[in-house]
């Protein structure tokens, strides 16, 4: 499991991977335990999670730095101290003992001994450890520091430790014109699925400890998807009737757009469309097991515009490509390069808008929203929209939970913050284009 643990967070960590398409390509490839890819995945994801502290904790024992090691070197180290700090059920002397055989598979005997010193230092001066702030939440310091500059340093604490200690249970949307609430919680709780009510959304539950969602009851009859209470914000905020001629410009994998289909209840119609084939290849997979109809499918870029819908759309939705910094609890090796993503998405942002609008009809409502607690790709750019693109934020407070409501959703704005909410960061934004 070591060796595929080693792939995984290799691939991520050094050639820039996403460590869900490896991890699972590794189990489709290999007819593992269940126990088995229970401790690949942690062993792989909790080393990703928690590289920032890790590496600080070897740059204080180590004679060389991080960074400044080779590429298997700085993973192996990284793995073994992982599993010292945070799989107690792994004696320390079997990590120790791993990394060496596993530096031997990877590069002979060159730097084994350097490997077992480090990590017997490491055991014998474990009490000396000393972490700065970001390191104790394995926030890369720029990232760190951004965060304390938009929240504080008191919130940022919360929103570090909300990504380190999220179970990653699942969220699942239920079409209750299929199966009843009730009839889809009984029917988990037969099959042995752990499942608990959802914190905000109805028509949800969230279950956990599901190796494969396609065995759970009802999959095959298309009783639900998965979808995340924060992603459901978006069309919730749309107040999307049947009869409603809907475009959601960056539907892939398309949970927005199932949602949207639910609340047109065969009514009105629905353009999901996405960049590339394979993204909509996914949504129409999706579409087909829930068997919706009104709907229409098309490869297309949202920068782009489409004059064939222009002023034609009721409710325009704009999830737009984003940093992601609200799902790193989810995806931990988006904080490694989230702010530089962050400055290049900005424009690209703003030019889908333009786009989308140009959609909408006078009166409509285009909905903005993001998987980021960033400013610049939030609020700034709904003041830009408003600035330049004749649209008006209206409230949220009709559509929302009271639970959520606030001063700024009041104003047509509403920011998930991990820590603060049971939820993974996000954002929406709800804007009426003006005659004009």
């Amino acid at each position: 499991m070591r060796l595929q643990a080693y792939e995984v967070v290799y691939q991520t960590m050094e050639k820039g991977e996403h460590s869900d398409s490896i991890f699972h390509r590794i189990v489709e490839q290999n007819d593992f335990l269940t126990r088995d890819k229970r401790f690949l995945k942690r062993l792989s994801y909790g080393t990703i999670e928690r590289s920032v502290e890790l590496d600080a904790i070897l740059n204080q024992f180590a004679k060389i730095q991080v960074l400044k090691m080779t590429a298997p070197v700085r993973t192996v180290l990284r793995m073994a101290l992982y599993e010292i700090r945070y799989m107690e059920k792994v004696p320390e002397a079997v990590s120790c003992h791993e990394a060496v055989e596993l530096l031997k598979k990877k590069e002979g005997q060159k730097h084994t001994a350097f490997v077992n010193g480090v990590l017997r230092t490491i055991l014998r001066n474990g009490d000396s450890i000393s972490l700065k702030p970001w390191e104790s939440l394995s926030l890369p310091r720029d990232l760190y520091d951004h965060l304390c500059e938009q929240y504080g340093k008191k919130t940022t604490k919360k929103i570090g430790m909300a990504f380190l200690e999220n179970t990653k249970d699942i969220t699942l949307h239920i079409d209750t014109s299929k199966w009843t609430k009730k009839m889809f919680c009984e029917e988990l709780r037969k099959a042995g699925v752990a499942v608990k009510k959802a914190y905000y959304m109805d028509d949800t539950v969230i279950v956990s400890g599901v190796e494969d969602i396609k065995k759970i009851p009802g999959y095959e009859e298309g009783v639900f998807f998965v979808q995340d209470e924060s992603s459901m914000l978006p069309v919730l905020c749309a107040g999307i009737r049947p009869g409603d001629k809907v475009v959601d410009v960056c539907s892939a994998p398309g949970g927005k757009a199932m949602h949207a289909l639910l609340c047109l209840k065969g009514e009105g119609s629905l353009s999901a469309r996405d960049k590339t084939v394979s993204k909509v290849k996914k949504i129409e997979e999706n579409f087909g097991r829930l068997k919706f109809q009104n709907v229409s499918c098309k490869v297309w870029d949202a920068t782009k515009s489409d004059e064939a819908f222009f002023s034609q759309a009721d409710v325009v939705l704009c999830d737009v490509p984003c940093s992601g910094i609200g799902i790193i609890g989810r995806k931990p090796e988006i904080k490694y390069h989230a702010l530089q993503h962050a400055k290049e998405l900005v424009p690209i942002q703003r030019k889908i808008v333009e786009n989308a609008e140009k959609m909408v009809k006078p009166g409509g409502v285009l909905i903005y929203s993001t998987c980021t607690v960033n400013q610049a790709e939030n609020e700034e750019n709904v003041r830009y929209f408003v600035e330049h693109l004749g649209l008006k934020l209206e409230s949220l407070n009709s559509f929302l939970p009271p639970i959520l409501c606030n001063r700024m959703t009041a104003e047509g704005m509403l920011t998930m913050i991990p820590g603060l909410q049971r939820s993974d960061g996000f954002f929406v934004a709800r804007l009426r284009k003006t005659d004009r």
